[in-house]
């Protein structure tokens, strides 16, 4: 064997070994990566509500950033306990997802900004963790039907925990006093 053809080899082990983990671990992952999203909102929730001296529009705009990403988190974990197959679920949750934007917090509010960023990749680690959402490529490599993720009953509890988290940060969010 020539070292193309034993690179092309590796390449190709090496490609099967990605997606099948990446197919494998998607259920605890994406659960996973819902819970620390949900848990870095509840994390900012007293520091939300104790904000001084921040311009009304930065902390106006940061909340909604806040209350939005809560908001398509709790619709993401009820879409994924639901019917549909992966790809249904993943273009449901991304539609929840849409028209949520990152807000900029200018640099003089360093920590505020670093939560506000911590939020943002968890929820990106979230949305890329949610099944359904590989590569045409990667879904053809498995299947030419379509794929639906079957959960456990311990993961439809921890699904059903993480809306319940979502629904009790949404009580929090609505009572922290909005600036004008």
């Amino acid at each position: 064997m020539n070292s193309l053809t034993k690179y092309r080899s590796f390449a190709a082990c090496v490609a099967i070994v990605l997606c099948i983990a990446l197919a494998g671990c998607s259920t605890a992952t994406v659960i996973t990566d819902l819970q620390v999203a949900l848990d870095a909102i509840s994390v900012a929730l007293p520091i939300l509500g104790g904000l001084t001296g921040i311009p009304p529009s930065v902390s106006t705009a940061v909340t909604a950033y806040v209350t939005a990403a809560n908001e398509a988190l709790g619709q993401a974990s009820t879409i994924l306990s639901g019917p549909g197959t992966d790809a249904e679920k993943a273009a449901a949750i991304a539609a929840a997802f849409a028209g949520i934007a990152v807000p900029v917090v200018p640099a003089q509010y360093a920590a505020l900004a670093s939560l506000v960023q911590t939020i943002a990749q968890d929820v990106a680690a979230f949305l890329a963790s949610v099944p359904g959402t590989a590569t045409p490529a990667a879904r053809a490599a498995f299947s030419k039907s379509p794929h639906t993720t079957t959960w456990s009953f311990d993961e439809r509890l921890q699904l059903d925990h993480a809306h319940s988290v979502a629904s009790d940060n949404a009580i929090k969010l609505a009572k922290i006093p909005r600036k004008q």
